[in-house]
Parts: C-alpha cells; structure tokens; sequence
C-alpha cells in the first residue's frame, strides 16, 4: 500500500464520502529540534555554497570541492531561514530572534538586530533595506549597511513567509490568514487579501499583473497584484500549502503537502502531476528540468511535462528549495549532510556532512483529521455485533449513518485503523 493512499485492509467497507478538516494551528516549523540537519535553501555566491545548518553554524563551502571556506556560530539553531547575499554581505535569520549580517568573504559579523521571537524565514533585499518577517508578528525593514530599523508592520499573528518584491512594494503572509503588500519605503499598506487558514511559506509568482497565492487552506488565489482583488481560486490541496507557486514561461508550478507536484496553465487548469508519498518542497526549473525535493528522503529530477528523469535518495528527509547553478544541484537533507549532484545524471559530485545527529520534526499530518461517513448496510456483520446495541434508545437503533474518524500516526505513514462511533459508544476495528 503506498503511503498515500487511504486505505481500510482491516474492515471490508465502501467509503460513501470524507473531509479533510485542520483541527489546530500550523506549529510544525517552530518545533524542529536542533541537529546537524540541513533545512535550509543554499546560496551560490562567486564559487562558493552558503547555508545554516540546525546544530547553529551557518557554512560557507567551496561549491567545487564542499571544502570549508569559514563557518560562523550564532546562538540558536538556523531552519528555512536561507542566506540572502546582496553586494558581500549575507544576511540570515535564527531561532535566536536576530537577522545577521555577514561578510560573504570572511563571515565576519557586521551586525545584527533582535526582535521578540524567532526569525524563521528568509529576508529580501530591496532599495538598500534587509526586509524579513519574525514570530512577534511584525515585519522589519532594516538599513541594510547598519541593521539600524527604519519601519516595522505589525500584523496580529506569526510570520513565516519568504517576501516577494514587486515594484516598490514588499508581499508576505502571516499566520493571521492574510496576504500583505506594502510599500517598501514606508511599510505603508498597499493592500491585504484574506484566506481561510494562515498563509505560510515562499515566493508568490507574478505575471502580467497577477499574482499566483497558495495558501494553507488548500486553495490557489490569483489575485490582482495591484490591488489584491480575487480573479479565481480553486482547490489543489487536501493537507495544506506551504511551498511557493513558480512560474515557467506559460507552465505554472505548485507542490503541496500532498505529495504532489501540479504543471498547470496559468489560467490554473491542470495540464499533468507528479505525485510522490510525502509531502513536497518548491520546484527549481534549470534547462527544461525541475528540480523538487520531499519528505521520502529523495531528490527528483522530472522534465517539463512531469515525466521522471532520475531521483536521488539520501537517508533522511529532504524537503526545502534545491539551488542549481553550473550544472550542479545543491540541496540539503536531514540526513546531515549538503549534497552537490550533477544535474544531468544525478551522480554525487561531493558531499559534506554537517556536525551533529539528525533533528527532530514533528508528522506533517497530525494537525489534521479525515471524517468519512458509511452507510449502515455496509458494515460487516462482526462489526456490528461489537457495539452494545442494548443500551441504545429505540430512535437511535434506526440510524443509517455512521460517523468514522480516521486519524493520523505519529509517524507520516497514515494509519489504516479507524473508529466507528454510535453517540457515546465506539469500538476500533
């Protein structure tokens, strides 16, 4: 049985209809543990691979060799916060609550600036000023030179979103169900778009004039990014959205945490998919092939109309944005270790292995749950018979339909055990 596919082997019964319902807040990103696990975007930058690691080191490699050029240690660990490096300096965010700001060439600290939570998403760059998100609910634009804020947007939850720039003005998400776009020089508000669940993630792709929003209620918006109005939305997700819509000449690429890779039309028509077991990270495109990663720990290479080319399978979960520059991919895994495969093949260039054991990461499905009603008729006998039938009212022994509740393990796997419930009185089967 593949691991995403729902499945009852243990009771014959014909499922009549399901929903899937989030019973609680998307908490999975600030419960990583720390670890010598890889989470994280890398950056190419004039020969050399950066990126943080979760044991607290952000590395700077040799992108031919996987040598290291310096490492610099900050106070907590680094996850989807990847390097941004604009003229020498990278900057880069941590669970200790500040944006740093590196020297690319030395990693030499040249500053860094603390908000009240964690910084778990990458910062732009734009018009001179470093602008990123944090969990204390605002987003900064700093002085990108001193660190020194210039303004701050407050929104009324979390933010975890990879900004985008377009023109003078800056779009994120926040965990307050809303999009924002404000102006870049100000933090004034342009507009903001409401969705149904907290909008999480990366970049939003723009094109002529519409920007392409997935977000965690399931649902793909394209809104008109001048003014944030909806022109169509439609449903590509049963288990949320987290990974970022990119845009390849008229091909629209979106994964979600599913485990499957959409190529649709930009008018969101669905053209092929590329399903896999786990959930699945953003696409990359590089010479007509694109480049993915997922939680089934592998690698995947597919061409432009879905079809599998190679795939790689490391030893531990892979899930965050590949980088692919020269002919090489370089992606990280929970295995601890930064790949760099050649992109035509998939064979090993180098590897580095990071210090530390595997991090801990919490089921990506345990915030949801799977209703599924069946009707009386199609109960087996034995099942039936588990209930106390006696202690029910008259009225109630009618009933013709039964309310099943199939819940997720600790593990990503789904469970293939469910419960039947009559008012008070359930039995597993």
């Amino acid at each position: 049985m593949e691991e995403s596919t729902l499945s009852f082997e243990d009771a014959s019964i014909e499922m009549q209809d399901f929903e899937v319902r989030q019973e609680k807040k998307y908490d999975r990103l600030w419960r990583i543990g720390e670890g010598g696990s890889v989470d994280q975007h890398p950056v190419v930058w004039e020969g050399k691979v950066y990126f943080g690691c979760l044991n607290r080191n952000i590395y700077c490699l040799d992108a031919s060799s996987g040598e290291v050029v310096w490492k610099f240690r900050v106070e907590e660990r680094i996850c989807i916060s990847s390097p941004v490096i604009n003229e020498g300096i990278l900057y880069i965010g941590s669970y200790d609550r500040n944006m740093y700001a590196l020297d690319a060439n030395t990693g030499e600290m040249l500053w860094k600036f603390q908000t009240e939570r964690p910084v778990l998403d990458s910062a732009v760059v734009v018009n001179g000023k470093v602008c990123f998100g944090s969990m204390d609910r605002n987003f900064y634009a700093l002085d990108a030179k001193t660190g020194e804020l210039i303004w701050k947007f407050n929104t009324r939850a979390e933010i975890i979103s990879i900004p985008t720039v377009h023109d003078d003005c800056v779009i994120f998400g926040s965990y307050d169900n809303y999009l924002y776009c404000v102006y870049s020089e100000t933090g004034a508000l342009k507009w903001k778009f409401r969705t149904r669940q907290e909008v999480v993630g990366s970049d939003y792709a723009i094109k002529n004039g519409v920007l392409y929003l997935a977000a965690y209620d399931n649902l793909l918006y394209a809104l008109d990014v001048e003014n944030g109005t909806i022109l169509w939305k439609k449903k590509v997700a049963n288990y949320g959205i987290e990974s970022g819509t990119v845009i390849h000449g008229d091909l629209l690429l979106l994964a979600n945490e599913d485990g499957v890779l959409f190529g649709m039309d930009l008018d969101g028509n669905v053209k092929w998919r590329f399903t896999t077991t786990k959930p699945l990270g953003q696409p990359v495109v590089y010479n007509d092939m694109i480049f993915i990663t997922s939680e089934d720990m592998n690698l995947y290479c597919i061409n432009l109309y879905g079809k599998l080319l190679w795939k790689y399978k490391t030893q531990g979960m892979t899930w965050w944005m590949p980088t692919v520059s020269d002919g090489v991919v370089f992606f990280g895994s929970y295995d601890c270790h930064l790949y760099a495969l050649d992109t035509v093949a998939g064979g090993v260039i180098w590897k580095f292995r990071t210090e530390g054991s595997p991090s801990y990461v919490p089921p990506p499905y345990e915030g949801f749950v799977v209703e599924m009603k069946v009707q009386e008729n199609d109960l087996e006998e034995e099942v039936k018979k588990t209930y106390d039938l006696g202690t029910l009212a008259e009225d109630e022994l009618s009933t013709s339909e039964y309310t099943s509740r199939l819940t997720y393990q600790v593990s990503t796997q789904y469970c293939s055990k469910g419960k039947y419930q009559v008012n008070s009185h359930e039995e597993e089967f």
